[in-house]
């Protein structure tokens, strides 16, 4: 069942259905012969919430449910970390990454300030390879709603020198996000101590 498919009438009565089966119609009839509609309920004056609350428990579970929905509804998003600069992301990939012996690619997105507000995994590859696809890392920035976006794998050599692989999945994901309107801000590769930034590099163009 899709809660937002269902009417004000029938979301009220499926929050009372753990009531008592014959009180489920009178406690949703009461709520709307005191308001009439959500919008009615919604400017009315304090006191009168609390009258409905005081004359049945079941109103102060109803008014419980209906702060912590207003509670989430202004939830802003978590911010993970902000970036600053490519070296400042750089040498923090580096801590990250320098000790793993498998390859893997992990995509940041961003808000608008180019907060972080989501850091996850992607792949997790062999010692030599990590099959990607710029589909599953845009899903997920749409997901998160990313303005922007930076990804980054290690080379488990140690080595920091891009393949042609990487250079052509760089700028095939720049490219996409040009399309889909989510820019790539950059895109790593981390060694052993060391760092290399494809956009600083000028290996997108």
């Amino acid at each position: 069942m899709i809660m937002s498919e269902l009417t004000d009438q029938e979301l009220l009565i499926k929050f009372f259905s753990n009531s008592e089966q014959n009180r489920v119609g009178e406690l949703a009839s009461n709520f709307w012969r005191t308001f009439p509609t959500l919008t009615d309920f919604k400017i009315a004056k304090r006191q009168s919430k609390t009258d409905l609350i005081e004359s049945d428990t079941q109103y102060q579970q109803l008014l419980v449910g209906i702060e912590l929905g207003q509670r989430i509804a202004h939830q802003s998003r978590p911010v993970i970390g902000k970036i600053y600069c490519s070296q400042q992301i750089g040498l923090e990939l580096v801590e990250q990454l320098r000790d793993d012996v498998q390859e893997c690619l992990v995509l940041f997105c961003l808000d608008v300030k180019h907060q972080i507000v989501a850091q996850q995994v992607v792949f997790k590859g062999t010692l030599s390879s990590c099959p990607v696809h710029p589909r599953e890392i845009f899903a997920l920035a749409l997901e998160h709603r990313a303005e922007s976006i930076l990804v980054a794998h290690n080379h488990p050599s140690g080595s920091v020198e891009p393949s042609q692989n990487d250079i052509l999945f760089s700028k095939r994901l720049d490219q996409c996000g040009d399309l889909m309107g989510v820019e790539l801000l950059d895109s790593f590769i981390i060694g052993d101590g060391d760092y290399l930034s494809l956009r600083e590099a000028d290996l997108f163009d």
